[in-house]
């Protein structure tokens, strides 16, 4: 018999993992994920002239739009967004 049975920590880390197991909640990360996965079929941009736009985003957006572009194998993050608003 272990000392630790009746471990206050232990027993925090097991309600929390059975909560997960008898209730999990989707992690947002997750669903971001398969959002823009579904989205996603294909990289094909149409040809069509290009104007440039400036916006702001905060630093956390465009280092998530450029690790979704790199994931999908977009070339630019722009490329990334463009197609995302085609599909609109």
């Amino acid at each position: 018999m272990s000392f630790d049975t009746f471990n206050k920590d232990k027993d925090e880390i097991f309600k929390q993992n059975l909560k997960e197991t008898i209730d999990p909640e989707p992690k947002k990360e997750d669903e971001i994920h398969s959002v823009i996965s579904s989205i996603l079929k294909s990289n094909d941009m149409k040809s069509e002239k290009r104007k440039s736009v400036t916006f702001s985003l905060t630093e956390s957006q465009i280092k998530k739009i450029e690790e979704q572009a790199q994931k999908h194998g977009f070339k630019t993050k722009s490329k990334l967004l463009a197609y995302l608003i085609d599909q609109m």
